[in-house]
């Protein structure tokens, strides 16, 4: 009986619950959000009669809602099925409530609530939509809620925080966020490394900067090769030479004068280096064969490919083919003068029976610090091993081409007789002849003629050469002689030396030795003999004075 009656009872206050619910949040659906429904108006009036009975109600509706809440967020079903959900609880609480006269009350403050959550769908439902997201009206409509409770405790805003949560991950789930990312979320964080990629730059920059820095931009120091000083670039050998080498030399032929007389001619062509030459046309022919400082024509030219053209005015020679062709101010050819390869009378001399050979091209014993090269040449820059007094010496010596240099610096050396007295060694060709140049007593005399042969042709010198006499106190009773002869030509004839010539040492009567000087030029020796004609020490006889000397041709 007792569990009939209480199924009975159950029964009852179910039916009375569910039934004005169901009114209730039809027609909380259908009023508009707006507008206060009639249930809160009466609930406000019945809070002040009965506050202890609310209190047991709102315990009541805290369990039913956060039921509720505790459901599914990504399942939302009706308002009329979770009715039957919360049926268990509902009956335990219509038991206590059942005592109580009011079951309106409450049931109009379960339908507020569920307005509320009707609310909240509706609100969903608005936030669905792109065109206006409207994530704060949810907490707009929660302070209406608690505004006819300023008693209550606030225990319904803590299940309301954490609901509000689950919506917004529904709507990211749903892939339709509308409001802006929360602060934990946003790009800023990664906009923030960007700067820091920025270091990455200079780093990238550091060795760019370093580029001009590194050491291959330092160019080695240029070789001298390429371009030589012009001063010290000495050719040795024919086939080291330029283009200019061939236009440089002798020729020799005859030329017509007005009136229809003809006369031997020469003509000496000097190169100076990238195409340019000097030249002199000498009358009756070339110095030693003709020609004795008699008349002379100074030209100038530059070589154009296989062309040389000398002019003096309108006088001019065209030079090509290894021929002269000599051409008047008023265009008639006066003659056609041809190359020559002329060689001392001299060249390869054989020493006499009582001759002492210091250099053939194998021992150097006869020197000192003597050097030879791979042809058998003796160097410069060495010394006879004995002293010299009379004596008749011959030597061949060539000199180096170097068309760029000029004055002392053209192929310079010089023959040293007892360190004192120098005869030049120099290339001289083409030039007047003088006292600084090849032949010449250095600084002391000219030679009488300038016999210089051309760079790298065989040259010779013929030297007698008598020693100063001096008396038993030490002083120059005679002077030094000298005969020289240069390429076969008498260049110096018996001159008596005034005092040393140049750097020479001091004169005295103590015999020294001969010196082949080096100048820093290139210049080599073959076939050196010698004759000594007097002692150690040298009288001042009268056969001492007398020496014999070339005659003159």
């Amino acid at each position: 009986m007792m569990l009939s009656r209480a199924l009975f009872a159950f029964l009852v206050t179910t039916s009375l619950l569910i039934g004005p619910g169901a009114y209730y949040v039809s027609a909380a659906e259908d009023a508009p959000k707006d507008q206060p429904t009639e249930a809160k108006r009466e609930e406000k009036k019945d809070e002040k009669s009965s506050s202890k009975d609310h209190d047991k109600k709102k315990e009541h509706r805290d369990k039913h809602d956060h039921d509720k809440k505790d459901g599914d967020p990504k399942k939302k079903p009706s308002k009329e099925q979770d009715k039957p959900k919360n049926k268990p609880k509902q009956d335990k609480e219509s038991k206590k409530d059942a005592k109580s006269d009011e079951p309106k009350k409450d049931d109009s403050q379960k339908d507020d609530s569920q307005k509320d959550d009707s609310k909240k769908d509706d609100s969903k439902k608005d936030d669905s939509k792109k065109d206006e997201p409207k994530k704060d009206e949810p907490k707009k409509d929660e302070p209406k809620k608690d505004e006819p409770k300023k008693d209550e405790p606030k225990k319904e805003m803590k299940p309301e925080a954490k609901s509000e949560p689950k919506k917004d991950a529904d709507k990211k789930e749903e892939g339709k966020p509308q409001g802006e990312p929360t602060p934990a979320k946003t790009p800023e964080p990664k906009a923030e490394m960007k700067p820091e990629a920025a270091p990455d730059k200079p780093a990238d920059k550091k060795p760019e900067e370093k580029k001009p820095e590194p050491k291959p931009e330092v160019s080695p120091l240029p070789k001298p090769a390429p371009k030589p000083d012009p001063r010290k670039m000495a050719i040795t050998e024919l086939s080291n030479v330029d283009a200019d080498f061939a236009f440089q030399g002798e020729y020799y032929g005859k030329i017509h004068l007005p009136g229809g007389t003809s006369e031997s001619a020469g003509l000496q062509i000097i190169a100076r280096g990238d195409g340019n030459f000097v030249g002199r046309q000498l009358r009756g022919g070339l110095p030693g064969n003709g020609w004795y400082n008699d008349q002379k024509i100074d030209l100038t030219g530059k070589r154009a490919g296989d062309v040389l053209i000398l002019t003096q005015g309108d006088y001019q020679v065209v030079v090509t083919n290894q021929k002269a062709t000599i051409v008047n101010s008023a265009g008639d050819t006066l003659g056609v003068l041809t190359k020559v390869q002329r060689r001392s009378e001299l060249l390869g001399l054989k020493p006499s029976s009582s001759a002492v050979v210091l250099f053939d091209g194998n021992s150097v014993e006869q020197f000192v610090n003597a050097k030879i090269n791979d042809k058998g040449e003796l160097q410069i820059g060495t010394e006879t091993k004995n002293p010299v007094q009379d004596f008749r010496m011959h030597l061949e010596f060539r000199l180096p081409y170097m068309p760029f240099a000029t004055g002392q610096g053209r192929a310079n050396s010089g023959l040293y007789i007892q360190g004192r007295y120098e005869v030049q060694i120099l290339d001289s060709f083409g030039l007047p002849g003088e006292f600084n140049e090849c032949g010449s007593l250095y600084r002391t005399k000219s030679p009488d003629i300038n016999m210089c042969f051309p760079p790298l042709s065989w040259q010779t010198y013929d030297v007698y050469f008598t020693a100063a006499r001096f008396d038993s106190e030490g002083n120059k009773i005679i002077p030094a002689r000298i005969t020289v002869q240069h390429n076969g030509i008498l260049v110096q004839d018996n001159y008596l030396i005034p005092n040393k010539t140049g750097a020479g040492k001091p004169e005295g009567p103590e015999p020294q030795t001969i010196k082949l000087q080096d100048h820093g030029n290139p210049v080599v020796f073959r076939n050196i003999w010698i004759e000594y004609l007097g002692g150690p020490v040298v009288s001042s006889t009268p056969e001492a004075e007398t020496l014999p000397t070339p005659a003159k041709k």
